[in-house]
């Protein structure tokens, strides 16, 4: 008899555990009590993935006047739109963000000198039923040091109501000017290295096309080579079985005679690389490479790489240009 008297106790027991669970509405997910996040949307593609903070670059042609460039905050939640006009303060972050940043990526920026730049407001509405407001930071590019490395860093300081993103609420610009060679390439290159049997070698090869290569400016007159394939400043290869690879350690500088186009030297921006890779033009070449062509905007190259251990690497390079980069 208690067997059946606790069957139904404990039968009555989930019917009432049951109807409590279906009463109680704190586990059924209400939009309008969702939340409400406020964040800078992305201007660019972020830089490096996993860092604490977002960077992202942008580079602006060299002008006299100022250049404009939009940053936008943003409002994500249940509602499609702000459910309320919501101010959202903002303003410079803090040069701590960009320490770390530089730690996280072994990078060198430095905060941008607030004479070659404004952030022309201290805050924005997002107005009820909107998504986004915008604000402009003016840069003067033609006050840029071109030897450094600028980041600025941005901060939501505060909001009228919603929640400040964790992720996107410091954020670093990267800005940058554009010299005249600066751009967007192809690469076709023939490598002449006997000693160096893991790559292609005295074979002209097109590097695929989908990984851009770009001239960025170093300075006045001078570029880095950057490679898309690897997010960094790497000699573009194939190795011997048409892989895409790079020559580590290196990037390549490339400095211009802005009067003539002539190119006048080719280092290696690493002062001191562990594998002691260091480049220099080939004195043998002929007039109609090292130069920047003014009208087709293509760079012709031909220089040696130099390393301890190997013979001196010969590389001759045609950089068509595609475009300017972003």
């Amino acid at each position: 008899m208690k067997k059946y008297i606790f069957k139904s106790l404990g039968f009555l027991l989930a019917i009432a555990t049951l109807s409590s669970c279906l009463k109680d509405d704190r586990l059924v997910l209400d939009p309008a009590k969702g939340t409400n996040v406020i964040e800078f949307q992305n201007p660019s593609d972020i830089a490096v993935h996993g860092s604490t903070y977002a960077l992202y670059s942008i580079a602006f042609p060299i002008v006299a006047t100022p250049t404009e460039l939009p940053v936008t905050v943003s409002y994500s939640g249940p509602a499609d739109g702000a459910p309320e006009d919501i101010t959202v303060n903002v303003g410079l972050g803090d040069a701590a963000t960009i320490t770390q940043y530089n730690t996280e990526n072994a990078k060198t920026f430095t905060i941008m000198d607030p004479a070659v730049y404004t952030i022309n407001a201290t805050s924005v509405v997002i107005p009820k039923g909107k998504k986004t407001a915008t604000f402009t930071v003016s840069v003067k590019t033609s006050l840029f040091d071109l030897s450094k490395s600028y980041a600025l860093p941005l901060k939501i300081k505060s909001v009228s109501s919603g929640t400040i993103s964790a992720n996107f609420s410091n954020i670093l610009l990267n800005l940058a000017a554009k010299n005249k060679f600066d751009g967007s390439y192809t690469y076709t290159s023939t490598i002449f290295a006997n000693d160096r049997p893991t790559i292609l070698q005295n074979t002209e090869f097109l590097y695929p096309v989908a990984y851009d290569i770009q001239l960025r400016t170093s300075g006045a007159a001078s570029n880095g080579l950057w490679n898309g394939a690897f997010g960094d400043y790497l000699i573009p290869i194939l190795s011997n079985t048409n892989g895409v690879s790079g020559f580590g350690s290196t990037n390549l500088q490339i400095t211009f005679d802005p009067a003539t186009n002539k190119v006048v030297s080719v280092v290696n921006g690493i002062a001191a690389p562990a594998n002691g890779r260091a480049m220099a033009i080939d004195p043998a070449a002929p007039a109609t490479t090292n130069y920047f062509d003014p009208v087709t905007h293509n760079v012709y190259l031909q220089f040696f790489m130099t390393q301890p251990g190997f013979a001196p690497t010969k590389i001759v390079a045609f950089l068509k240009y595609k475009g300017p980069r972003p």
